[in-house]
């Protein structure tokens, strides 16, 4: 069931029209626009099917706004999610020299984790022949594994183009444009940061310098031929490695008005960083009681926000650029599987609900398929979402994905929905 101005565009469950092949999984983990085209990253943990029967993660392709979705990528046997999915752009290769053009490159992440077998693995997709390539990162074998994010920056000393993974326990990899090799990117043998206690989940470039999440704490590189990275923000909080910690660094106009400042989420609040102010940092929202104003419950459990990062849209009417960011909260602790309340999944509020940030630092709520009642599927958690890259959508429509399983089985549960950028931000639900 549809809310008014939201349209489900993917519902677990499907087949790929040309293949045959099944379109499921229990969550869906990114959406990236790509040369025109929608790619979606699929997952399949908590399937009740079990593993015996469980089909592994995907990378699924929409090519055109009246397309049906296909099977792009099927990651393989161990591969339970696409957890990292990014379009990169490369101008400056290894040696610092200007490429003929600049290169854009789809790539996608996963991690194998069997036994002492742990192995982070990155796909390159070739737009010209449609295949992909797969590179192993030359990170060990022993390590929990969970690459969920790729960025590339350019170093201010040496003037090269260089890609970072963030890759669970063994750290922070980086490597370097190489037309040469079939997956295009040379990474380098060890890491520039880690072995990490817990798993770096984003990064983000500012003020010109590379910055990185890991658990409690927020790292700046110093760029050279021997980088350093740096603690510029931690705090207290207890490190978990399920939730992992600081999420979602992005880059916002600084309020002084000079330079960039970075927002990100951490437990139940959005924190603003100010580099250019002695890395100050600043509680811009506690979301816990927000979310339980507008749900109309406690909140008393855990909150995730800015799974991968927070979407700057421009609001037609404000004449502003908004923040979007996806968040799920625990409305219920302690339960076990069918025994929860029915506007929750496991505990977790069924709604898909989404902070709008404007620009004068307020926030606001509102939920994709408008507000969650019964008959409605259950949506958990927006994770992904993307300005539409379909020429007739004129870059007014968003899509989002999601959903988060939190040890909770399920089936069939990863979901797409989109809808105009004034419906996603108007004032009702």
């Amino acid at each position: 069931m549809a809310g008014e101005g939201w349209q489900q565009v993917f519902n677990a469950g499907i087949l790929d029209a040309s293949t045959g092949q099944p379109l499921r999984g229990t969550e869906l983990t990114h959406l990236v626009a790509h040369k025109g085209r929608l790619y979606a990253g699929n997952g399949y943990w908590m399937d009740t099917r079990g593993a015996a029967n469980t089909s592994w993660a995907q990378v699924l392709v929409l090519e055109s706004r009246g397309a049906a979705w296909k099977a792009d990528l099927t990651l393989g046997p161990k591969h339970l999610r696409t957890t990292a999915l990014k379009s990169v752009t490369f101008a400056v290769d290894a040696n610092g020299k200007t490429l003929a053009a600049p290169v854009n490159l789809l790539l996608a992440a996963s991690d194998t984790q069997e036994g002492a077998i742990h192995d982070s693995n990155i796909w390159t997709h070739n737009d010209d022949t449609g295949a992909w390539v797969k590179t192993t990162l030359p990170a060990g074998h022993d390590l929990r594994r969970s690459t969920r994010a790729l960025a590339v920056h350019r170093d201010r000393q040496t003037g090269v183009d260089r890609i970072f993974a963030a890759v669970g326990a063994p750290g922070i990899y980086s490597g370097v444009f190489d037309s040469a090799l079939p997956g295009k990117i040379r990474w380098d043998k060890k890491a520039e940061l880690g072995p990490v206690t817990i798993r770096p989940m984003s990064f983000v470039e500012a003020n010109g310098c590379l910055y990185a999440s890991v658990g409690a704490s927020v790292y700046r590189r110093t760029d050279g031929a021997a980088p350093v990275w740096e603690k510029v923000y931690s705090d207290d909080t207890k490190e978990h490695w399920e939730l992992g910690g600081i999420r979602g660094l992005t880059a916002i106009p600084a309020p002084s008005g000079g330079g960039e400042a970075i927002l990100f989420s951490h437990t139940d609040r959005i924190i603003r960083l100010d580099p250019n102010d002695n890395n100050r940092a600043t509680v811009e929202l506690n979301m816990r009681a927000l979310l339980a104003q507008n749900w109309k419950t406690p909140v008393p459990g855990a909150i995730i926000a800015a799974y991968n990062d927070m979407l700057p849209i421009q609001d037609p009417v404000a004449h502003q650029t908004v923040h979007i960011v996806g968040v799920e909260g625990c409305i219920q602790r302690g339960v076990k599987d069918g025994n929860c309340r029915p506007d929750s999944h496991g505990g977790w509020y069924a709604g898909g609900s989404y902070l709008i940030r404007a620009s004068d630092r307020s926030y606001r709520l509102k939920e994709v398929n408008g507000r969650w009642g019964p008959g409605k599927p259950k949506l958990v958690a927006p994770r992904a979402y993307v300005v539409s890259p379909f020429v007739e959508d004129e870059g007014k429509w968003v899509y989002f994905g999601g959903f988060d399983c939190n040890f909770v089985p399920a089936l069939d549960t990863a979901w797409i929905f989109r809808a105009p950028i004034d419906v996603v931000l108007g004032a009702g639900q």
